[in-house]
């Protein structure tokens, strides 16, 4: 959000001019799905349309420049694309080593049914995330090894990409380590103890939902049948090791590039020293055509789509904040919120909103935290209850929006190893009602708000002590 002392920049037009860059740009990407040509790739021309409809409406276009410019130059976005480029060529390592084909080899040995695989991927994914409270981290690290082992089985892969994100989100909300708890309960004065014990019988809820769903795909689609297969080897099930030294460095807390720069290093060395990679399969280069090869080329390329629509995705949000659309909408929502109920039902759907425009869950509730906390304080709803719908709300919708990073970086991914991709509609827009945790998840918020289940308000003392917080000594007098 910026700060007090920027110009605000204004369109012609005003709020609906405003939005109407993000319009251009959701359209697009609409019709790309419904057309089944929903790669990120194919995004970029709808993203640069609206920052051209944008700077057209704008007021003041060097403003709008300058905003871009500053939205692309943060360091969130120079994390995610360090990470995503590590990630893809890990990918692009347990895939070329035999990873895939070796844990295909042991669930076929074991039996596992396909039609049970989605659901497998649901509970390893939330495992790690627990683990790790890490949502990018775990779809990076669970997404190259489980997707294509449950596709080679014969799984729907909607289920399967829609089981590792969900599952995912699910340490994100819940675990005690993950920046979103952290940033719930700071915000709200509270602590991660209290927002963690208090928010189970919401997750619960939609966890129970989403794992009776898988339960009921499994029984109605008992006859998958495995997709053809090379013949199948152990050996790369020694490039186990590598996820393995991921999850483990992230639950000691390790920043997440840093995990991915030591694994990734573990498996080169790994793989060269088990002869599962020669050094040309590290990295080719053709002379006579003046081209190279390997697997870090290749993992960066397949990461490509996504990286450059984040760039510019993250430019427009730099517009969005340098317009003061969150004031704007805290002080429209602000007249709406006369009562408890009410109130909440504010901070849900601007919750809600603004993730959509962002896709960022961490950032928007740093954004969005002081508000939510003087908005609930005036109606004395308890810290560690409005940190709760603000972190669910924040780790739902960015679950399944077809232009957001977690659903994105599977499809860079994985996505070319689908072939009938066109067929099945195997897009990010595809994807959408797959995601089965996330819309439980939120779902359970909006009707906890609505009709204030779970409601819990403060007492005197606690609503003065507060006060002296927010407000200072004077206004609690």
């Amino acid at each position: 959000m910026s700060s007090a002392g920027q110009k605000v920049l204004e369109f012609h037009g005003g709020v609906p001019a405003m939005l109407l860059s993000f319009g251009v740009m959701f359209a697009g990407i609409l019709w790309l799905g419904f057309t089944g040509s929903a790669l990120p790739e194919a995004f970029w021309p709808f993203v640069i349309l609206g920052l051209f409809v944008g700077l057209v409406l704008a007021k003041d276009r060097q403003l709008y420049i300058d905003a871009l410019v500053r939205g692309i130059s943060s360091n969130m976005l120079a994390i995610m694309l360090l990470a995503w480029f590590l990630a893809g060529i890990m990918a692009r390592l347990l895939r070329e080593t035999g990873l895939i084909e070796g844990l295909i080899w042991m669930f076929i040995k074991i039996g596992i049914s396909s039609a049970w695989f989605p659901l497998i991927t649901f509970l390893a994914s939330s495992m790690m995330s627990l683990s790790t409270g890490t949502s990018v981290g775990t779809i990076i690290g669970v997404t190259p090894i489980l997707f294509p082992v449950g596709y080679a089985l014969g799984a729907n892969p909607l289920l399967i990409v829609g089981a590792v994100i969900g599952g995912a989100f699910v340490g994100d909300n819940l675990a005690p380590i993950s920046d979103t708890t952290i940033v719930s309960a700071y915000s709200q004065g509270t602590t991660t103890q209290k927002v963690v014990r208090t928010r189970l019988k919401y997750a619960v809820v939609a966890g129970t939902v989403t794992i009776l769903t898988y339960i009921a795909f499994a029984i109605g689609n008992p006859g998958q049948t495995v997709r053809e297969l090379p013949e199948l080897k152990p050996m790369g099930l020694a490039m186990l090791l590598v996820p393995i030294l991921l999850m483990y460095l992230m639950i000691r807390g390790q920043h997440l590039v840093s995990a991915m720069l030591y694994s990734t290093a573990f498996g080169m060395i790994l793989a060269l020293a088990t002869g599962l990679l020669t050094p040309s399969g590290l990295l080719s280069i053709n002379k006579a055509e003046f081209t190279a090869g390997g697997i870090v080329i290749q993992g960066i390329a397949d990461m490509w789509g996504v990286a450059v629509f984040t760039i510019f995705l993250m430019g427009m949000i730099g517009t969005l904040e340098q317009a003061r659309f969150i004031d704007w909408l805290i002080e429209k929502s602000e007249k709406f919120a006369t009562t408890p109920r009410r109130a909440e039902i504010a901070m849900v759907f601007v919750s809600l909103l603004v993730n959509a425009l962002t896709t960022a869950g961490t950032p928007t509730m740093v954004m969005l935290g002081p508000w939510v906390r003087r908005l609930g304080h005036r109606f004395r709803i308890a810290p560690w209850r409005r940190g709760n719908l603000l972190d669910a709300t924040s780790c739902s919708i960015i679950g399944f929006l077809p232009y957001s990073v977690a659903v994105l970086i599977p499809f860079a991914m994985v996505g070319t190893l689908v072939k009938d991709a066109a067929a099945i509609n195997f897009t990010p827009v595809g994807l959408i009602p797959y995601v089965f945790y996330c819309w439980a998840l939120m779902l359970v918020m909006i009707f906890a708000a609505a009709t204030s289940w779970g409601i819990e308000l403060i007492d005197e003392v606690e609503y003065e002590r507060e006060a002296e917080e927010i407000y200072g000594m004077q206004e609690a007098l």
